[in-house]
C-alpha cells in the first residue's frame, strides 16, 4: 500500500498557497510583467524609453500589481510623484551647481562629457551636488524608515535611484543635464500603466470583495476552535488524559492565533474603503461595521482559552527557582524560568510538589553560599508564593473538584457552543461568497454581453426565478441560524449557565433563607463547600461563551440587514458622497490616511517606529508632564524658545539620526564622484549599483544592516547564476545575441513560477526582491546592449553578473561597516526600551480603565483603540527581534528567552484589560463599586504600590538599573488582604452598596454575580502577571539594595491566610 507523497517543510508553502484566488494572483502579476518585458524588448520602444528601459523589469518585481485596483492606483500614484519630485529636487541642485561652475560649455556633446575622463569635474559645483545627495537621500531614507512597508517604501527607493543617478551623473558634464531623470521618469510611468491596466482588466477585484474575504479568513480558524472547545470539554484535564489534554490547548491557541493574525489585513483592506467606486449590491460603507465586530470577536475568542489554561494541570506556575545573575547586571548564566500564561491561584500543586519545589529553593540557597559572585533573583517573592501556596491555594481535592466542575461545565456550555460553530460556519461561508455572488467585473460583462445577445424573455425570467430562490434560501438559513443562536443563549442565561452552581448550591443549608434578624447564621461552612476559585474558572468561560454569542448575533443580524433591505437587492454603481467641499477634505484624508499608514506586521530591515511614541494617546485626563529643568514660559520669547528646543530635540531622534547617518554614508560612496582622477572610473564600472544597494541594505539597527549584508550577498549571487542561465537560453551563439521571440518565450514561461515564488514564498520578502531584480538586471543590460549604444555599458552576460555581484557586496559590506559608527543603534536596546514604553502605556490604559465607571462610556473606544495599537506594537517588536541574532557583540549572547517571557506576559495584561474593560461595561454600577472594592482597586495604597511597579518596571527596562530587591511585589499577597470567598461583601465592610452580604441562591444564580466574579478573576489575574512582569524584569536587569535576613524568616508560617495577614501600613484600607 503506497502513501500520499509529503511535500518537505521547506516546500509546505506550495500546496498551502494553490488556490485559485491565489493563483490568478501570480497570474495577474506575470501577464502584466509580460506585457511590460515585450516593451523592453522592441527596440524602437526600448530605444524611446530611454538608456534605463530595464527598469520596466525591475519595476515589475518590485511594485506588482497584486492588491485591488484602488490600492494599485494609490501604490502607483506614489511612485510617480515622489520620482518627480526627485527629479525637480535633483534639477535644483544641477542649476545651483552650474552657477558655481567656472567653465560652462553648453556645446559639448553629451557622449564626449560623459568619457573625458573628468575634464568638467569641478570641486565646488560637486560639493553642491554632494549637498543636494544628502539632504536628499536623508529626506527620503526617514520616510521610509518612518513609514515602515507599505505604499511609500518603493516610491523612496525609486527615488533614491533617481536622485543618485541625476546627481553624480550631473558632476561629469559641464551644464544642467535635466533631461537624464526623463530615462527613470518614463519606464516608470509604462509601468505604472500597466499595473493599473492589469488591476482593471485581469481578474479584476475590489477592496469589497478583498475585505469580505479577510473577514472570512478571520472567521474559518474560529469555526475550528469551537471544534477544538467541544473536544476540550470532553476531554478529562488530569489522570491519563493530561498529555491529550495539552496538545488540544496548544492546537486551541494556534487556530487564535490565526484568527487574530487576520486582522492586520483585514485592517489594511478597510482603510480605502471610503474612497471606492464599485459596481456592487453592497456599499463599501457597509462592511466597515464588520472591522470592529471581528475584531471584538477576536478577543472574545482569546477569553474562552483562559479557561482551559486555569486548569491545565502541566502549566507553569511562579518561578521559584531563581535564575542566577552577578549582582547589578542583567546578564545571567541560568535560563529563566517559564511563567504561566494565564493567572489565577495556583491551585493544581499538591503538597508533596510545594516540599519539594521547597527544596530546591534551599538547594539554591546553599549554592548561594558557596558562591559569593553571584546572586539569586526574585527570592523575596518566591518565598511569599510559596508561602500562599502552602498556606491558600493548597487544596487536596483539586483534581476531584476540577473534574466535577469541568463536567458540569460541559453539560452547560456544549448545546450554545455547538450553535456558535454553526454560526461561524455560517458567517464564514457568507463572506467568503459574498465576491463570487457580487461577481468579479469580467463576468458581469460576460454576463451583460451574452444577454444581450442571446437570452430570450423566457430565459431571463427563469434565470432572475432562480436568482430569487436562492437568495430566499439563504436568507432563511441564515436566519435560522440566528433565531436558533438567540434561543440557545437565551437558555443558556436562564438554564444551562446555572449548572455549573450545582456544586455549590447543595452544599447550602436546606432550611429556607434566614431572617433579616439572624442572617448571619444563615448555614453553610467553608469546609463543606468547594474552593471558590472553581466557580469563578467556569464563570470566565462562561461569560466569555455568551460575549462571543452575542457578538456572533451581531455579525449575523448585520448579515440579515444587508441580504433584506430592498436598496441592496439589486446590482447598483456606488461612489463616494461627494461634494466640493467634501472632495477636497476627502483628499486631504487620503493624504493623512497615507501618510500615518504603515504596514508593521514585520518589523525587520531597519524599518520600525521610535520608541518614543507617545504613551498618553487615550483621549482621557491624565497628569500632565512637566519639564525638570525649566519653569513654563513666561513671556512670547520664552514660548518661541521652547518650541524652538522642541523642535531641535525632535531632530535627534532615532529615526532622524538614521536619515542623517544614511545620507552621510551615502555621500561618502558618491566621493569618486566628484574627484577628477576618479569620476570616469566610477562612472564606467557602474558605482550607482553599489550606492543603491549601500542605501537599500543600510537600516537603522546594526541586526538589521547585518542580516542584509549577508542576504543580499547570497540573493545577488544566485539571482546573478539564474539570469545568466536564462541569458545564455536566449543567446547560445558566439557573439551572445539573444533573439527578442526566444527572449519573450522564456519570459513567458518563467514568469508564471517566479511571481507565485514572489508572492507566496515565506520569509523576508527583500530576499526574494534582490535575487528577481539581479536575474532581470542581467537579461536587462545584456538585451539593451544590442539595441543602444549605453555611454557606461557594463556588457553582456558574464560581464554584467560579476560587475553586478562585486559592486553589490562593496555596497553592503560599506553599509555593515558603517553601522559601527556612531550613532550605532542596536536591536538589544530597542527591544528593551519599546517594552519600557509598552509597560508604561499598560499602566495608562490601567488607569483609563479603572477610570471608566466615573467617566464618560464614549472614551471606550478610545481605550479599545489603544489596546489594539499596544497588541500591535507588541506583535511587531516581538517579529524584530529575529535580527538579533545578527548583532555582533562582545558582551555574550542576548537572552532571548528572557525577553520573550516579557512579550508574553505584556501581551496577557492588554488581553486582560479588554477582558476587564468588557466586565465593567455590562455591569450595573452597584456591582461595579462592589468589584473594585473588592479587588482594592479603590483603594489608595493599593494602587500605590500597583502603579509603583508599573513605574518601577518600565524606568528599569528604559535605563538598564537594576530592580530594588525588595519590591511592592507580590501584589497578589496584598490584592487578597481579606478573604471574601463567594461573598460579594466583606462582612466588616461598612458599605455594601445595595448587595447581599451573604451568600444566596439567588445570589449565585445572578447573571451580574457571574461578570462580577468574572472580574474579580481578571483582575487577579492582572496582578498575579505584574508578579510575574517584576521577576521577568529582574532577570534581565539584575537586583539591588540588599538588606540582609529581611523576608527570610519563614514569612507567615504558621499563620492560617484565610482572613489575610497584614503587612504593615502600607496595605491597611483604614486611612
Amino acid at each position: 500500500m503506497t502513501s500520499k507523497w509529503q511535500w518537505p517543510s521547506f516546500l509546505a508553502w506550495i500546496p498551502a498557497n494553490w488556490l485559485w484566488l491565489k493563483i490568478r494572483l501570480a497570474l495577474r502579476c506575470a501577464i502584466a510583467a509580460w506585457v511590460s518585458s515585450v516593451l523592453f524588448i522592441i527596440p524602437t520602444v526600448q530605444v524611446w524609453i530611454g538608456q534605463a528601459s530595464f527598469l520596466l523589469l525591475i519595476a515589475a518585481f518590485l511594485s506588482p500589481p497584486v492588491d485591488p485596483f484602488l490600492a494599485v492606483v494609490e501604490r502607483e500614484v506614489l511612485i510617480s510623484l515622489f520620482v518627480a519630485a526627485t527629479w525637480a529636487f535633483a534639477c535644483l541642485g544641477m542649476f545651483l551647481a552650474n552657477l558655481a561652475r567656472t567653465n560652462t560649455d553648453i556645446l559639448v556633446p553629451i557622449q564626449t562629457a560623459l568619457f573625458s575622463n573628468g575634464q568638467y569635474v569641478e570641486a565646488a559645483p560637486s560639493a553642491i551636488l554632494a549637498i543636494f545627495i544628502f539632504l536628499g537621500t536623508a529626506i527620503l531614507l526617514y520616510i521610509r524608515v518612518h513609514q515602515g512597508p507599505g505604499p511609500y517604501l518603493f516610491a523612496t527607493l525609486f527615488s533614491c535611484i533617481c536622485l543618485i543617478t541625476n546627481l553624480t551623473t550631473a558632476a561629469l558634464v559641464p551644464y544642467p543635464y535635466y533631461v537624464l531623470g526623463r530615462s527613470i521618469f518614463i519606464p516608470l510611468v509604462f509601468h505604472s500603466l500597466i499595473s493599473i491596466l492589469a488591476s482593471i482588466l485581469l481578474f479584476p477585484e475590489s477592496l469589497s470583495n478583498n475585505f469580505t474575504t479577510r473577514v472570512a479568513a478571520v472567521f474559518a480558524p474560529l469555526q475550528k476552535a469551537t471544534s477544538i472547545h467541544l473536544t476540550l470539554l470532553r476531554t478529562k484535564p488530569g489522570g491519563d488524559c493530561v498529555e491529550e489534554f495539552r496538545e488540544h490547548i496548544n492546537a486551541l491557541s494556534g487556530v487564535v492565533a490565526q484568527s487574530e493574525a487576520a486582522l492586520g489585513p483585514l485592517a489594511q483592506a478597510a482603510r480605502l474603503l471610503p474612497s471606492e467606486v464599485v459596481y456592487s449590491r453592497y456599499s463599501p460603507r457597509d462592511w466597515r461595521p464588520l472591522q470592529d465586530l471581528a475584531r471584538r470577536v477576536a478577543v472574545r475568542s482569546n477569553g474562552m482559552m483562559i479557561y482551559f489554561t486555569l486548569i491545565d494541570p502541566t502549566r507553569e506556575r511562579f518561578p521559584v527557582t531563581p535564575a542566577t545573575t552577578r549582582p547589578g547586571t542583567p546578564a545571567g548564566t541560568a535560563p529563566s524560568t517559564p511563567v504561566e500564561k494565564h493567572s489565577e491561584p495556583p491551585h493544581h500543586h499538591h503538597l508533596s510538589n510545594l516540599l519539594h519545589r521547597a527544596h530546591l529553593h534551599n538547594s539554591s540557597r546553599h549554592h548561594h553560599r558557596a558562591s559569593s559572585s553571584y546572586g539569586h533573583l526574585g527570592v523575596f517573592e518566591s518565598q511569599r508564593y510559596l508561602d500562599l501556596e502552602a498556606h491558600v491555594w493548597h487544596d487536596p481535592r483539586t483534581e476531584s473538584h476540577t473534574t466535577q466542575t469541568h463536567n458540569l461545565l460541559q453539560e452547560s456550555c456544549t448545546p450554545l457552543l455547538e450553535q456558535c460553530q454553526s454560526a461561524t460556519g455560517c458567517l464564514q461561508s457568507w463572506f467568503a461568497g459574498a465576491a463570487s455572488r457580487d461577481g468579479a467585473s469580467w463576468k458581469l460583462a460576460k454576463a451583460i454581453l451574452s444577454s444581450a445577445l442571446f437570452s430570450t424573455a423566457a430565459k431571463t425570467e427563469r434565470r432572475e426565478k432562480a436568482k430569487q430562490f436562492q437568495w430566499e434560501e439563504r436568507v432563511a438559513e441564515i436566519r435560522n441560524v440566528r433565531q436558533k443562536l438567540e434561543e440557545e443563549l437565551a437558555l443558556f442565561r436562564k438554564v444551562a449557565r446555572l449548572n455549573v452552581v450545582k456544586l455549590y448550591t447543595d452544599a447550602l443549608d436546606p432550611l429556607d433563607s434566614p431572617s433579616a434578624d439572624d442572617s448571619y447564621l444563615w448555614s453553610y461552612d467553608y469546609n463543606q463547600l468547594p474552593s471558590h476559585r472553581y466557580l469563578f474558572n467556569c464563570y470566565v468561560y462562561q461569560y466569555h461563551l455568551m460575549r462571543f454569542a452575542d457578538m456572533l448575533g451581531e455579525l449575523l443580524d448585520h448579515v440579515i440587514r444587508l441580504e433584506t433591505r430592498p436598496e441592496r437587492r439589486h446590482r447598483r454603481v456606488w461612489t463616494p458622497k461627494l461634494h466640493s467641499l467634501a472632495s477636497i477634505a476627502l483628499f486631504l484624508q487620503w493624504i493623512k490616511g497615507v501618510w500615518t499608514y504603515s504596514d508593521n506586521t514585520r518589523v525587520g530591515n531597519g524599518v520600525v517606529r521610535d520608541e518614543e511614541d507617545d504613551m498618553y494617546g487615550v483621549g482621557l485626563p491624565y497628569p500632565k508632564w512637566r519639564d525638570p529643568d525649566a519653569l513654563p514660559p513666561s513671556n512670547v520669547w520664552e514660548l518661541m524658545g521652547r518650541w524652538m528646543y522642541k523642535r531641535v530635540v525632535g531632530l535627534t531622534g532615532g529615526n532622524a539620526l538614521y536619515a542623517v547617518k544614511a545620507g552621510v554614508l551615502t555621500t561618502l560612496m558618491c566621493i569618486p564622484f566628484f574627484i577628477r582622477g576618479s569620476a570616469q572610473f566610477a562612472y564606467d564600472n557602474r558605482f550607482l549599483w553599489g550606492i543603491v544597494m549601500a542605501q537599500l541594505t543600510s537600516a537603522r539597527f546594526r541586526g538589521d544592516t547585518t542580516f542584509g549584508f549577508l542576504t543580499r550577498i547570497l540573493s545577488t549571487f544566485l539571482g546573478g547564476a539564474v539570469g545568466l542561465c536564462m541569458w545564455y537560453i536566449c543567446a547560445p551563439t558566439t557573439g551572445h545575441h539573444a533573439s527578442p521571440y526566444a527572449l519573450g518565450a522564456i519570459f513567458a514561461v518563467c514568469f508564471p513560477f517566479f511571481f507565485y515564488i514572489r508572492l507566496y514564498i515565506p520569509g523576508p520578502p527583500m530576499r526574494i526582491l534582490i535575487f528577481f531584480v539581479t536575474a532581470v538586471l542581467v537579461i536587462g543590460y545584456s538585451y539593451q546592449d544590442q539595441y543602444q549604444a549605453l555611454p557606461s555599458s557594463p556588457g553582456v552576460g558574464w560581464s554584467v553578473a560579476w560587475r553586478r555581484f562585486l559592486l553589490v557586496a562593496c555596497g553592503v559590506f560599506a553599509a555593515f561597516i558603517f553601522s559601527f559608527f556612531p550613532p550605532a543603534f542596536t536591536l538589544r536596546r530597542y527591544q528593551r526600551t519599546a517594552l519600557a514604553t509598552t509597560c508604561a502605556e499598560l499602566g495608562v490604559i490601567y488607569c483609563a480603565v479603572l477610570s471608566l465607571p466615573y467617566a464618560s462610556p464614549s472614551e471606550t473606544h478610545a481605550i479599545v483603540a489603544r489596546l489594539i495599537a499596544i497588541r500591535g506594537k507588541l506583535g511587531r517588536l516581538k517579529a524584530g527581534k529575529v535580527n538579533v541574532k545578527y548583532e555582533i557583540s562582545l558582551r555574550g549572547k542576548w537572552p532571548e528567552e528572557r525577553y520573550h517571557t516579557l512579550f508574553d506576559l505584556q501581551m496577557q495584561i492588554s488581553y486582560s484589560l479588554s477582558h476587564l474593560l468588557s466586565v465593567i461595561e455590562h455591569l450595573e454600577p452597584a456591582w461595579t463599586r462592589a468589584l473594585l472594592s473588592r479587588t482594592r482597586f479603590i483603594d489608595p495604597n493599593f494602587q500605590g504600590d500597583v502603579l509603583a511597579v508599573i513605574s518601577m518596571i518600565s524606568t528599569s527596562l528604559r535605563t538598564g538599573s537594576p530592580l530594588p530587591q525588595i519590591t511592592p511585589c507580590p501584589l497578589v499577597d496584598r490584592f487578597m488582604l481579606k478573604y471574601h470567598g463567594l461573598n460579594v461583601i466583606h462582612k466588616e465592610a461598612e458599605e455594601d452598596y445595595g448587595l447581599p452580604r451573604t451568600l444566596t441562591k439567588e445570589t449565585l444564580e445572578n447573571e451580574q454575580y457571574l461578570m462580577f466574579c468574572v472580574g474579580v478573576s481578571t483582575a487577579f489575574g492582572i496582578v498575579g502577571r505584574l508578579d510575574r512582569l517584576m521577576v521577568a524584569a529582574k532577570e534581565i536587569v539584575g537586583e539591588q539594595y540588599h538588606i540582609q535576613g529581611l523576608g527570610f524568616g519563614g514569612f507567615g508560617s504558621g499563620i492560617a491566610r484565610r482572613e489575610g495577614v497584614p503587612l504593615g501600613s502600607r496595605t491597611s484600607t483604614r486611612i
